[in-house]
């Protein structure tokens, strides 16, 4: 009862402050919707949201029986054909200013510029006729090589545009190429790749409001307080703790409904994910404490927790991946210096889950790694806020 009662007081405490909770519930969901801003709306409407871009300066050719033959024309309608399950690949758009073109590219606004030259069906007719000294045209291919856009868009367009040549020519292709995708991807967006990693940021707020909370305690003379009281510290800290994870309990579902709203393209189960979170959140409070055990007041408590919980975040890969950081082998599971995080199984972990629609079996390296980091990482901070805190009262 000692540690219920702990918990619906640190429960009441945060509801009454409307910008404390906000943070933690509502700031993840706004971070959503500006990641689905600038990864998922750019692209709408675009099926695998590969937008090119195409100059057709193609002035056509005279077939031998006096037709115009435009392959320029014949080749953006089959790029306009090309499905994914049911899907458009391409969203084509014919611009007529190439430098106006160049300008969307380094915007970001488009994967590619495709331009098909002036002598397009003409070469493709001579090498068809066999024409002596014809050669194949030359098509360029104009974007940023370091964008993911314009890679994917370029090893699909390659394939296309020589396929499109040699059927034209009249060759007979002895090879067909099959495009296949992992299950969960090929439709997936750079947004619903990021969602996971968002919602384990947001879990990590859990750092902030906990270093808060303990802070409040110690100014507010609770654990003095306490002393005259049959509960003990130790009852302080579970409670604490409870409240904590039925904030990560209510955060998950909330992120979770707000990305399906900005089309999250969810494969895997929801409970497993809130387990996940859950065991991070228990994490979470163990570096809360540690930050509160140096923090003299509310805004000190804020700064420290705040470092800790971005550190951990951005370390950990959840919004950004990190380079490969080897350390040893053990079982035939490469460590990397990044897991020692509890972050970075929990990143991993609702990923495979929510993307890649896998079940417990397939994460449980991440799973006892976390429940192993979870608990180390609260009785850390425990033992270091009895130590440094508690003895004082």
């Amino acid at each position: 009862m000692k540690v219920w009662s702990i918990t619906r007081k640190t429960l009441l405490e945060l509801w009454r402050e409307p910008m404390l909770w906000a943070l933690v519930l509502i700031f993840p969901l706004v971070f959503i919707g500006l990641y689905d801003m600038a990864f998922n709306q750019a692209n709408e409407g675009f099926g695998m949201y590969l937008r090119v871009l195409i100059v057709n300066e193609d002035t056509g050719a005279t077939m031998a029986d006096g037709a115009r033959w435009q392959a320029g024309e014949a080749l953006i309608e089959a790029l306009r054909e090309v499905e994914f399950e049911g899907q458009p690949v391409f969203g084509v758009t014919i611009v007529t200013d190439r430098r106006a073109a160049e300008i969307t590219l380094e915007e970001q606004k488009a994967s590619l510029l495709l331009s098909i030259p002036p002598d397009f069906s003409q070469s493709l007719l001579d090498v068809s006729l066999g024409v002596e000294g014809a050669s194949p045209p030359v098509v360029s291919l104009v974007g940023d090589p370091a964008s993911s856009n314009y890679a994917f868009a370029q090893s699909f367009l390659d394939d296309l545009i020589r396929q499109f040549a040699r059927q034209a020519a009249g060759w007979k292709e002895t090879v067909t190429w099959t495009f296949d995708f992992l299950p969960g991807t090929g439709t997936m967006s750079d947004f619903d790749f990021g969602v996971p990693g968002l919602i384990v940021f947001g879990i990590m707020f859990v750092v902030i409001t906990t270093a808060m909370t303990m802070v409040r305690e110690n100014v507010n003379r609770t654990l003095q307080r306490l002393r005259l009281t049959r509960a003990r510290a130790s009852d302080l800290l579970v409670g604490v703790t409870l409240a904590q994870m039925v904030v990560a309990l209510v955060q998950i579902p909330l992120a979770f409904g707000a990305a399906l709203l900005f089309g999250f393209q969810n494969n895997g189960s929801l409970l497993l994910a809130m387990t996940v979170g859950l065991l991070l959140s228990l994490a979470s409070v163990g570096m809360g404490l540690i930050a509160a055990c140096f923090a003299r007041n509310d805004g000190e408590a804020a700064n420290l927790g705040g470092v800790v919980m971005v550190v951990m975040a951005l370390m950990s890969g959840a919004i950004y991946p990190m380079p490969d950081a080897p350390i040893a082998t053990i079982a035939g599971q490469t460590i990397q210096v990044y897991d020692i995080l509890p972050p970075t199984h929990a990143s991993e972990a609702m990923r495979r889950v929510l993307v890649f629609g896998e079940g417990a079996g397939a994460i449980a390296y991440e799973l006892t790694a976390m429940v192993v980091l979870s608990v180390l990482f609260l009785v850390m901070g425990v033992l270091l806020y009895q130590r440094l805190q508690m003895q004082k009262v």
